[in-house]
């Protein structure tokens, strides 16, 4: 009976151990497993959070723009402006200086009053044939006439001149000296002519034959006493 008893004993001794290192092993695993679960779960949530902020903040680095102006991030410096020197003169309104022509002076009349009295005369130069008409050296006078009007005065010239003789130069040059001007004309029969203007003033000159040894030429011209 003690027999019995003493191996009823042994039994439930063991019976207990092995419930004693059992079940404490079983309870360790499902509690890591649990808590792990859960830290993993919260690290997780963490870890996620910041991400996710970052990612709704504007100017954050997540949304790839570099101007943010979050906590910790110094703020840009103002952009720098260049300022332009300025012009150390200003062109005048009538151009630069010695690069602009000058304007011309008024030329004065080539005639004034008292204006001389209508003539005719062949074979020289009339009385009162303004000096700005004169003929070119070495020529001959066939007629000259004037004829005042009021204001203004039509002078006629009707001449010829020793070869070399080049009327029309010698005009064009003689004359813009006193601010005329070359303008278009109508030549007769192709005979070189031309016409000089200076306002309501104006000089016509027309080569009316070339010989050998002579050119003849005529004259018209209209000037004012008043330019």
């Amino acid at each position: 009976m003690n027999l019995k008893r003493l191996a009823l004993l042994v039994l439930l001794g063991v019976l207990v151990g092995v419930t004693i290192f059992w079940v404490p092993g079983r309870f360790a695993d499902s509690s890591s497993g649990e808590d792990g679960g859960s830290l993993t779960g919260a690290s997780a949530s963490r870890s996620g959070s910041p991400r996710a902020d970052a990612s709704t903040e504007p100017g954050s680095s997540a949304s790839g723009s570099g101007s943010g102006s979050g906590p910790g991030r110094k703020s840009d410096p103002e952009p720098a402006t260049e300022a332009l020197p300025e012009a150390a003169s200003t062109p005048s309104e009538s151009g630069l200086p010695g690069l602009t022509e000058k304007p011309r002076t008024k030329a004065a009349a080539l005639v004034s009053d008292p204006l001389p009295k209508q003539a005719v005369r062949k074979g020289a130069l009339v009385a009162g044939y303004p000096t700005a008409l004169a003929a070119p050296a070495r020529t001959t006078v066939d007629v000259s006439s004037v004829s005042p009007s009021k204001g203004a005065l039509q002078v006629a010239l009707t001449a010829s001149c020793r070869r070399p003789c080049d009327v029309l130069r010698h005009y064009r040059t003689r004359l813009a000296q006193h601010g005329f001007e070359e303008v278009g004309t109508t030549s007769v029969e192709n005979a070189p002519a031309m016409s000089l203007q200076r306002g309501e003033e104006s000089v016509s000159v027309t080569v009316t034959r070339t010989g050998s040894r002579t050119v003849d030429f005529s004259l018209y011209s209209v000037l004012r006493t008043k330019t």
